[in-house]
């Protein structure tokens, strides 16, 4: 063999496993990666329809963060493979829209009652009565455009009423 022909053999042999790992990138490595490429079709795919989608969400899987992402933040939206992806999102969002107003039904009916909420004490106060007691009710960080946690701050010496938690 003459030695051209030799380092040719040698490095084709070495290149293969490099050209192995290089898959082209429409080359499809699993289902949920066919399904991300149906997203972007304008012909629907039964396959991989609201059942598909989710079986991916209650995993919670890569491919599902994936599609929220491409059908919340591009022009598929309304691309008919994207429309389970968004029912089965809105749907999360709902749900967590209710459970959050669970969780505030406390603080709102506190403050309908007049009461504000002192983080510092923990407990609520009708502001009537703090108003009364010439307590000024003040933000913890009057700085920050997040944190609208406040306190009664009461002249020295003066006896609080029983709050409630």
């Amino acid at each position: 063999m003459k030695p051209s022909r030799w380092i040719s053999a040698c490095l084709l042999i070495g290149l293969l496993p490099l050209v192995g790992c290089n898959r082209s990138p429409w080359v499809q490595t699993s289902d949920t990666d066919a399904a991300l490429m149906a997203l972007g079709s304008t012909v629907p795919a039964p396959e991989y329809g609201r059942e598909f989608w989710q079986k991916q969400h209650d995993q919670k899987n890569d491919a599902w963060q994936q599609a929220v992402k491409l059908c919340r933040e591009s022009i598929l939206a309304n691309y008919p493979n994207c429309l389970p992806v968004a029912d089965i999102a809105q749907g999360d969002a709902q749900k967590r829209a209710a459970e959050e107003r669970l969780k505030n039904a406390h603080s709102n009916e506190m403050m309908r009652r007049g009461y504000g909420y002192d983080a510092v004490r923990g407990l609520w106060f009708r502001e009537a009565d703090m108003i009364a007691l010439r307590c000024i009710y003040t933000r913890l960080s009057p700085n920050s455009l997040t944190d609208f946690r406040a306190t009664f701050g009461c002249p020295p010496g003066t006896k609080l009423p029983n709050g409630e938690k």
